[in-house]
Formats: structure tokens, sequence, C-alpha cells
């Protein structure tokens, strides 16, 4: 490899000195080694690498050739072996600009430049996803252009050096944390669910004021008497849609690769009609939608009575799931007419003690495959009916021989 000469400041924190560097995107790629420097065994090598090819680098590879706006955070780096050379760059008094004797002088003596010679061993601690991207790209002949924060520390290649560099590669995996579900609503611009449904939050009449709980979880807040759902709750029910009921791909294509804004404006328009559909479909929807207060719909439907099962955001994805498994042979249309057919109330069979807890008159979230298989054997759709029947009886506590399914409103 040849040389590289990169800007870097240094630094010291904790008894680590490191080099802040910008480096070629392209050279990162060609450079730096996942990190199977760290074990003796190969194997424990390999397994971090499947691990981490296996997991996100095709979907960040696919995040670097298709965004504009593409932007990582820093690499850790280890590097040893070669002879890497720190250059100071003394900034002085020429500069008439820079107040120079306002500046502390650690601050003065932390620029410089580094000189790799390319006879270097580089390996990243922390990052390895983003390498994998970076090298799947290379590997499709893809150009990488722009440059890197890579942040270099030294790996000392003996015993001691070598646990001293495992812990700090397990440090920083460990403390890294992920972004949740409602850092991603709010916040990412390539989620096509987040997108969409920050939007319908927004704009969507159905959706404004305190109709939407700010909530990434499928739990209301207790004593909410005015949303219909949560936040996070519509964000499933759109994954459901996008990817399941209209095949627009898989989750991950979804999640990581923003479409043009036509097509987005496009997901938009079919998370409408969506929701419109159930909107015509299903009565007590339609109150609380047209309601200008609404919170006495929320409290006709909602209670320690049980009420409708659309009042509560796991029925409206149990509803949503439903349609999804008729949709592989029907319209959406015909879907949503059918799935409306259903009870809907929750102290009543099917949903009394499977999802409605009728003595402690709480959701039993738990049971919402059941909840579901039950209301696609009540529409007709192929379920194994003696195993169904089977977690039917033990959900109410009874024998099977006492227990009968509900009774089916359509036939195929």
């Amino acid at each position: 490899m040849s040389e590289l000469y990169v800007p870097a400041l240094r630094g010291l924190f904790g008894d680590w000195v490191y080099y802040s560097c910008l480096m070629p995107a392209a050279a990162v790629a060609e450079r730096v080694s996942f990190a199977k420097e760290i074990h003796k065994s190969e194997k424990l090598s390999d397994l971090i690498q499947r691990e981490i090819k296996k997991k996100r680098g095709r979907e960040i590879a696919q995040y670097l050739k298709t965004q504009r706006e593409r932007f990582f955070n820093s690499l850790v780096v280890a590097v040893y072996k070669g002879e890497p050379t720190w250059y100071e760059v003394t900034i002085t008094k020429a500069n008439k600009n820079i107040p120079i004797d306002e500046i502390p002088k650690d601050a003065l003596d932390s620029f410089g430049l580094l000189h790799l010679t390319g006879k270097e061993r580089l390996f990243a601690l922390d990052g390895q996803h983003r390498l994998a991207g970076l090298k799947k790209v290379m590997e499709d002949g893809d150009g990488l252009e722009g440059e890197l924060s890579v942040i270099l520390v030294a790996h000392i290649d003996t015993q001691s050096g070598l646990r001293r560099t495992r812990n700090l590669f397990t440090t920083l995996n460990k403390t890294a944390k992920s972004v949740s579900k409602g850092e991603t609503i709010g916040l990412d611009e390539n989620d096509v669910m987040a997108i969409v449904t920050r939007r319908l939050v927004e704009e969507h009449p159905y959706f404004l004021g305190d109709r939407v709980a700010y909530n990434a979880t499928n739990n209301l807040p207790k004593g909410d008497q005015k949303s219909l759902t949560t936040i996070g709750n519509v964000y499933d029910i759109l994954r459901i849609l996008f990817a399941k009921i209209l095949k627009k791909g898989t989750y991950k294509k979804l999640e990581y690769s923003r479409p043009p804004d036509n097509e987005l404006e496009e997901y938009y328009q079919e998370a409408c009609v969506f929701f419109t559909q159930l909107n015509n479909n299903i009565p007590e929807l339609n109150q609380y939608w047209r309601a200008k207060n609404f919170s006495l719909v929320v409290a006709k439907y909602r209670g320690d009575f049980g009420g409708s099962l659309v009042f509560r955001p796991i029925g409206l994805k149990i509803i949503t799931e439903c349609i999804e498994k008729m949709s592989v042979k029907r319209e959406i249309s015909e879907c949503v007419d059918r799935v409306s057919k259903l009870p809907r109330k929750l102290s009543e069979e099917p949903f009394a003690g499977v999802i409605w807890d009728t003595r402690e008159k709480v959701v039993i979230p738990r049971r919402q495959v059941l909840a579901r298989n039950l209301m696609l054997y009540m529409m007709g759709e192929k379920v194994d009916k003696s195993s169904l029947l089977k977690d039917y009886a033990a959900a109410l506590d009874l024998e099977e021989t006492s227990v009968r399914l509900p009774a089916p409103l359509f036939r195929n």
C-alpha cells in the first residue's frame, strides 16, 4: 500500500493517546480490517466477522450508494506494526488573526499530520458494520468519495497489549446503545414508516392534536381519555401495511433506503387510503374521527368495561395482521369489509378471557396471536382447528371438551 498523510488532532483521554484523523473513505475501506487480531483463535475471529457481515453490511452499503446526505460518526481503529509518524504543525504568530498568547499550549500542540507508510496493520474496534458497508461498496466496484473521521489508537502486540485492546473493543461495543424506536419515529429520514408516521400525525385530520399519544410502545398512558392509539402503534401498522400487505419490500429495505420524494408521496397516500377504508367500514372509528369532542367517544368505547377492540392499540394491530393474512387472496377493500363484520366487544367472545381479562379488567398482550387466529377462523381462513381449540380452552382455563370455537362468519 502507498504512503498516506492525513490531517489529525492528537489527544489524551484516560491513559489512551489517540489521533482524530480525516481519511479518504476509499483508503479506510482498503486499509482497515476487522478485529480478528484481538483473538488468537481464528474461529473466534471468524465468528465476529460472520456476525458483522450477516447483519448490516449490505444495508449500510445500500445506504452509501443511494443517499446523497450520507454521514458516519467516527470509526475507532487500532494501529500496530509499520512506522506511523506524527508531525506536529506549529501555529505561529505570523497569522495575525489568531491570538496565540491566549490559546493553551496543549491545544497548540494538538495539530499535525500523521504519516502512514502503508505497512501498518489497522483494524476496527468500533464501527465494524460501517466498515463492512464500505468494503461492500468497494467489492461492488462503486467509487467512494469524501473523507471519514477515524480515531486511531495504538495497539501493542504483546499479551498485556492484547488484553488492553480487547477490553477497549468490548467496552466500546457493550456501551454503544442502539437507536430506540422513539428516536427512529421522530428523527429517521431513511425509514419510510417513520417518515409517513410523522406526516400523518402532523397533517392528517384523523391523527391531529391529542388523537395520538406520543408513546413509542403499544401502551396508552394510564388514564388517557383522548387518544385513539399511540404513535408507535401507527408505525407498527404501517410496517405491516407496506411490507406485508402492499409488498413494497423487506423491512430492511423500507427502514434503510429512502425512496425519492414522489414515491414517499405514494406511500403516504396509500396509508391515507388504508385508514380511510377502516373509517368507512368500522362505525366506532368513524364516530371518533368525525367527532369534535372525541374524548366522549373514547369514554364510550374504552374503559374498565372493555369496550371496542379498535380503541386498544393491540386491537388495531391485530386487525391489520388479519387483513395481511387475507390479502394474499383478496383485495384490501374486501379484507377490510370482512374484518369489519367481526365482533369487537372485548367483554364478549372471542376476546373475553383471551386478550381481555374479565376479572382484572385489563388487556392481556401475550395472547394476541390466539386472538388473531380466532378472528381468522371466524372469517373462514385456514387455521389448525385442533391447535386453535386447545389454545382457546387453555386461555379460558377449561377442558377442551367443554369449549367450542366461535361460529365462523364466512366459509371459503
